[in-house]
């Protein structure tokens, strides 16, 4: 049998992390046994990019490191120095187990209390050199450090802020789980970076780090992990919001530019009509309402697919704008789906858009998963998408079941219920609560007469005030109406 020291299974371990990948698993990470792996993995912890990208969300400034005789009530301190004495008492009316230590220096000594820690009596023996770090607590006329957080040190104990990783500095305290502390994660995360540092690969350019005055990233790792100072690690989160938004805005660019290519149905403006619609209204629009309803049009004017959010709160007439836009695509000879969220909320659209559209003698029709209309009249399901197929619905409104997904597609086949097929969609309309992108719309007309290469216009709705440097980062690829009156 071969035995072997501590020593030398520490530098087998430093060893395998030296050949270890940020795409490593963590079941692969020497001193990560199968209970961490679980709890590591509640977290979202599944690789060692994982890791050392599990940033802290505060720190603790243990950096005051001073000689034992100016200990003084209050804190917190750090002291380095000897362990003289160490014991273990349990207190009689409480049970309650206390370890008692002794900290000695060139200067002086120190009482330590620990609280329910029995197991330090083995961490540290008569000798051994420990840095602590925590609050002095004076009681009659002897001052003691109580429940220090602590660190075994060499003998030659003088050591400095970056050689520490528990005391002695701003520790780091991570987001943590059950059976997983903060102490812990430092004890893994640490030597994981000494050694994967040079395979972080920088993804901002240089004249953007430049720019922005942004830390590259192999010191931003560490800085936001061990920081020098709190300038250093609020520097160092500076850089990485920035890089999470510089990313997502790339991805959201990448989006637009997919989009422009896409072909979409070019639905001419019919001025007379849209005339003719706003004086029907039984009020007049505002400037805001008119200019969203403006911008819609032209979109719909051009040969790739609008990709537009209108903006405004609840009562601020988004409906009504919507509606033009619907009107206008049906009297082109298109079809427009519009989805609400929630049954009660396509009701209340359906009644909203067949009273407001009366007159334009359109065919519009509700389904949802209970009741279903053509023209206000009840219908079953199959006779309202056959009527869909055959190009006598001109609106669709309902809930998400009108775009059905293909898991949903393949339980309706099963089940034999009818597919919703338009015949040729030109515009989806969203209200609140969904993203549809080109691939979901794109879906829409795999069933459709209309040139299979099209992707329809689309519209979405929001009642949520969204700022326009928020809007710029999650709804990027969106144009933005705004109906502020």
């Amino acid at each position: 049998m071969i035995l072997l020291t501590l020593t030398e299974i520490a530098r087998i371990s430093l060893r395998f992390y030296f050949f270890m990948e940020l795409s490593t698993p963590i079941e692969d990470i020497p001193r990560i046994g199968p209970q961490y792996q679980k709890r590591l993995k509640r977290l979202g912890i599944k690789r060692l990019r994982d890791l050392i990208f599990h940033f802290p969300h505060r720190y603790e400034d243990f950096s005051n490191l001073i000689p034992v005789a100016k200990a003084e009530a209050g804190g917190p301190f750090c002291f380095q120095g000897e362990i003289s004495d160490i014991r273990n008492i349990t207190t009689f009316r409480k049970r309650i187990v206390l370890t008692q230590a002794t900290l000695a220096d060139e200067t002086g000594k120190i009482k330590v209390i620990w609280f329910n820690q029995p197991y330090l009596v083995n961490t540290f023996k008569k000798g051994d050199y420990a840095c602590l770090a925590g609050k002095v607590t004076k009681k009659d006329s002897s001052k003691y450090l109580s429940n220090p957080a602590y660190e075994k040190i060499p003998a030659n104990f003088r050591m400095v802020n970056s050689e520490l990783t528990h005391t002695g500095r701003l520790i780091p305290v991570y987001p943590e789980t059950e059976g997983l502390s903060s102490k812990w994660l430092r004890f893994i995360i640490k030597p994981a970076l000494a050694k994967l540092e040079n395979q972080l690969f920088e993804p901002l350019p240089q004249q953007i780090l430049e720019k922005y005055n942004l830390m590259p990233l192999k010191k931003a790792i560490w800085q936001i992990h061990f920081p020098d100072s709190l300038e250093s690690a609020q520097e160092a989160k500076k850089r990485f919001s920035f890089e999470e938004l510089f990313i997502l805005s790339l991805f959201v660019l990448r989006e637009r530019l997919k989009l422009a290519k896409e072909k979409a149905i070019a639905i001419p403006v019919n001025l007379a009509m849209v005339k003719d619609f706003v004086e029907s209204l039984p009020f007049k629009l505002t400037d805001a309402q008119k200019k969203s309803g403006w911008q819609i049009l032209k979109d719909l004017e051009k040969p790739r697919p609008m990709n537009r959010l209108l903006e405004g709160d609840v009562g601020s007439g988004k409906t009504v704008v919507a509606a033009m836009a619907a009107l206008n695509v049906a009297k082109a000879g298109y079809q427009a789906a519009f989805m609400a969220p929630t049954e009660i909320l396509a009701k209340q659209h359906q009644k909203t858009i067949s009273d407001i559209l009366k007159k334009f003698n359109l065919n519009i029709g509700l389904i949802t998963g209970k009741e279903n209309y053509y023209k206000n009249k009840k219908i079953s399901r199959r006779e309202l998408i056959e009527k869909l197929k055959n190009d006598e619905v001109d609106i669709l409104i309902g809930t998400h079941a009108l775009v059905q997904n293909s898991e949903s597609q393949k339980h309706f086949r099963k089940s034999k219920v009818p597919e919703v097929k338009f015949n040729k969609l030109a515009l989806v309309i969203i209200d609140e609560q969904h993203r549809f992108g080109v691939e979901q719309r794109a879906k829409l007309c795999q069933n459709s007469q209309t040139n299979k290469k099209l992707i329809p216009h689309l519209l979405s709705m929001t009642a949520t005030p969204i700022p326009r440097t928020l809007s710029l980062t999650i709804y990027g690829d969106l144009d933005l109406s705004l109906i502020n009156e």
